[in-house]
């Protein structure tokens, strides 16, 4: 019998993983890439005819002065927040109905990289019959992680979902940990949180004073501090 009445996972590289070559094959400056970027034009240039890498250029920078905001701070910026900077920056329509174009043209292709394994819809109806189970994630714009759920039929395995887009919050601030366990209506020491990065998840669930392991997914890692390493979410019924 698990001695936590909760398990909290991480949902992109650990409920579901990134396939980046599930994304649109394009070239960028000569390279093949994948990436979502000719969608995002294509949306753009339907009301303002902007060259690709005048475009490109923008929305490099302005992704890069989010992230480098968001490590800093831990509070999130939306996706409709970054693609509207990139619009103003580039002096053209920046209304939100305008950042919501690019927004959908980038979140619908970005779902389809995110593969559900198909052995985890079943390891999470089995560790729901004993545990309730919940996410905790970093992702910019909530409906597409409610969408992905749906998708891989997985949403109602979880009594809480709190999505960085939501509250405002990134992990590894605890404020986006606490809220899940407020949701939860837990103390800390009733929670197990699984997540794949070692920073934002496990150490980020430690500090608030929740038990955590590292899914490595297949990687040969050595322990961190005594932290449980798992390579697949099955091991995690031999853990709990």
């Amino acid at each position: 019998m698990s001695r936590y009445q909760a398990l909290l996972f991480d949902l992109c590289d650990t409920l579901v993983h990134f396939d980046a070559e599930r994304l649109p094959l394009i070239e960028i400056n000569g390279r093949p890439t994948h990436s979502t970027a000719l969608a995002i034009h294509q949306a753009l240039i339907a009301t303002a005819p902007i060259p690709f890498d005048e475009f490109y250029a923008c929305l490099l920078s302005v992704t890069a002065e989010i992230a480098a905001a968001r490590d800093r701070d831990h509070r999130e910026i939306t996706s409709h927040e970054r693609f509207r900077r990139a619009l103003a920056r580039l002096g053209t329509d920046a209304r939100p109905e305008a950042a919501d174009r690019l927004v959908a043209a980038h979140m619908t292709r970005l779902a389809e990289a995110l593969v559900l394994p198909p052995h985890h819809r079943d390891i999470l109806e089995a560790l729901g019959k004993d545990h309730r189970l919940a996410i905790v994630t970093n992702f910019d714009h909530a409906p597409t992680v409610h969408d992905v759920l749906k998708r891989d039929r997985i949403e109602s395995c979880f009594d809480v979902v709190v999505i960085s887009g939501e509250v405002g919050w990134r992990k590894p601030h605890r404020l986006i940990f606490e809220a899940a366990l407020e949701r939860l209506g837990l103390e800390p020491e009733a929670a197990f949180f699984v997540g794949d990065n070692y920073d934002l998840d496990v150490v980020g669930a430690s500090g608030v004073g929740m038990a955590a392991a590292w899914y490595a997914r297949g990687q040969l890692l050595e322990a961190r501090s005594g932290y449980p390493i798992i390579s697949d979410l099955a091991d995690l019924h031999r853990l709990l």
